[in-house]
């Protein structure tokens, strides 16, 4: 049978795609143009936001007219300005509690400070370049070009909280020595001289955390230095390098050197480094953003309560008459919530001192029936004290270093007293909460187990004072800079130490002051000051009230004072101020 031959083009299926592609060419076209269109508007949007983050950095460089400032750098990048929507002022808020989308605040109800806009907001638009998918209408996917960016100047200040810069005397020389040279372990010989050169000339804060990174080894951030823990020695000596006065520096090189290798500090509770904390290390002492100042002599003494040292003081007394003594018991302190040197931008900038309490006994020298009476002993508790930047007002002058002015909300810290018998764990460091009620009578005197003297008094507290605080033309204070403090400012409420402790005494005459019993019952008028006052209370509380005016309050004076702390008040630093560049934020 013969086979069937079928043609050639049977065979051949080279033009079998046509069909194909004639069915499917729309589609392949309009993939492709979507493709070029789609490519095209992310890289015109790239480039839009890029000029818009510009125009955004120019206008907040100048709030007032950010409007033109804006159109002219859209100009410069090669832009028309009729691409710009809008330009919105407003605040920053530089508070990490508020959500990012909400610390741009046009209707400046949400930051402290003037009011003043420091932040813009830049709007911009056109239509985006198309191709193929123009002619979907209202169904084209592509978008058209939009962009939103916003800039802020974020001004900055550094502020320290003390007891303020003294006037240097013999006895404030011998505390500073006794009182630090208790909590280090050592015995400190500082002279007049060194204590005046630590007190009236502040380190640069730039250069002194350089060179402390270097001498402990951090290669990461500021915020990771600032997590450790570092010994008083390297401290000292990288403060002493970033010390423009000599004498300044070779106080601080004198103190390192009787120190030794020990006493670690832990840097978490001195230093605030707000919107410093995630540069690296290294760069500091060379910028401007970081040339603010502080104190020595403050960076001494609270470098060394931070400290592990145990304060006692005990042998830090004073002698009227032989037989007649105050001391200082113990000193207790509180847990530190806020540091005491701090740097940043109004709104999150915060210092703080850590709550102190004294325990301090007096030894009186008289006998009653031919018995001694005990030491009294005397509780002064002292609230932290605080201070937060509430504005910066950097103006738009030639002269802007000069009249930037920098507000503080400072508030002194409550004042209590006791004479009594506290809790066994009073002076416990962190030291735990005490009120009036926790303080229990004293017994101060027993004759022959028959008759015994039970003391117990509170003084009413002291309340502290709060206000605004500002440094700068017109101002309370000046704002210092690297090497030089500025003029500090106080805000408290004038109480003197013996003015508070005299309250107490006087409070023993009331009935339930000091307590006297015969074979533990209460016989009138000796338990009881409502009649005749008793020769056995006027025996006690009148050599007691002249001891506290004598003796105890000039040595408290100046012992408070070596720690940093006066009694009622906060006094603050503004240790250098810096008007910002805009930043993205």
């Amino acid at each position: 049978m013969t086979a069937i031959r079928r043609p050639a083009l049977w065979r051949d299926r080279r033009g079998a795609v046509a069909p194909m592609i004639a069915a499917l060419g729309a589609s392949l076209v309009g993939a492709a143009g979507f493709a070029l269109d789609a490519g095209l508007y992310y890289t015109a949007n790239r480039e839009l936001r890029v000029a818009t983050e510009a125009a955004a950095l120019a206008a907040a460089m100048n709030p007032a007219r950010a409007t033109a400032r804006a159109r002219d750098a859209l100009s410069r990048n090669g832009y028309n300005p009729a691409i710009l929507q809008s330009v919105e002022l407003g605040q920053y808020c530089p508070d990490a509690a508020l959500p990012s989308a909400q610390r741009f605040d046009p209707g400046f109800t949400r930051c402290p400070g003037n009011g003043r806009a420091n932040a813009v907001r830049v709007r911009t638009g056109k239509p985006s370049r198309q191709f193929l998918t123009r002619v979907l209408g209202s169904a084209n996917p592509i978008p058209a070009l939009a962009a939103t960016a916003t800039a802020a100047r974020i001004d900055e200040a550094g502020i320290g909280i003390s007891s303020g810069i003294l006037t240097v005397t013999n006895s404030l020389v011998n505390s500073v020595n006794d009182l630090l040279g208790a909590l280090l372990g050592i015995k400190l010989r500082l002279s007049t001289a060194d204590v005046e050169a630590l007190m009236s000339s502040n380190i640069d804060a730039g250069r002194f955390f350089d060179a402390l990174a270097e001498r402990v080894g951090e290669t990461g951030t500021y915020s990771d230095l600032t997590a450790r823990t570092a010994g008083l020695r390297d401290l000292l000596l990288a403060a002493a390098s970033a010390a423009d006065d000599p004498a300044t520096a070779a106080a601080l090189t004198l103190v390192a050197g009787q120190i030794g290798g020990g006493y670690p500090v832990p840097l978490s509770g001195l230093f605030g480094l707000g919107v410093w904390k995630d540069m690296p290390v290294g760069e500091a002492g060379d910028r401007p953003a970081l040339r603010a100042g502080m104190n020595a002599y403050q960076l001494l003494t609270f470098a060394v309560q931070s400290g592990g040292g145990a304060i006692d003081a005990s042998d830090a007394l004073s002698r009227v008459v032989s037989g007649t003594t105050v001391s200082i018991a113990a000193v207790a302190t509180g847990p530190m919530d806020r540091p005491r040197f701090s740097f940043g931008p109004a709104g999150e900038t915060s210092v703080g001192t850590s709550a102190l309490r004294l325990k301090l006994d007096l030894g009186l020298n008289l006998s009653i029936l031919g018995i001694g009476v005990e030491p009294v002993s005397v509780l002064i508790d002292i609230a932290a004290a605080r201070a937060d930047i509430s504005a910066i007002d950097c103006p738009d002058t030639a002269e802007q270093a000069r009249d930037t002015r920098v507000s503080l909300l400072a508030s002194s810290g409550l004042v209590n007293a006791y004479i009594g018998r506290p809790p066994a764990n009073a002076m416990s460091k962190p030291m735990p909460p005490l009120s009036a009620d926790d303080i229990a009578p004293a017994r101060i005197l027993t004759v022959l187990g028959l008759i015994n003297a039970d003391v117990r008094a509170v003084a009413q507290p002291v309340m502290g004072n709060s206000g605004t605080l500002t440094f700068g033309p017109g101002g309370q204070g000046t704002i210092g800079k690297p090497g030089m403090p500025g003029i500090s400012a106080s805000i408290g409420n004038g109480s003197q130490l013996g003015t508070l402790i005299a309250s107490l005494t006087s409070s023993l005459t009331a009935s339930n002051g000091l307590q006297v019993t015969v074979l533990n019952l209460c016989i009138p008028p000796l338990c009881s000051v409502s009649g005749t006052r008793s020769a056995l209370i006027a025996a006690i509380t009148a050599p007691l009230t002249g001891l506290v005016g004598t003796t105890a309050d000039p040595l408290l004076d100046n012992l408070l004072r070596a720690l940093g702390i006066q009694l009622g008040h906060a006094t603050l630093w503004v240790t250098g101020a810096r008007c910002g560049v805009p930043v993205l934020v």
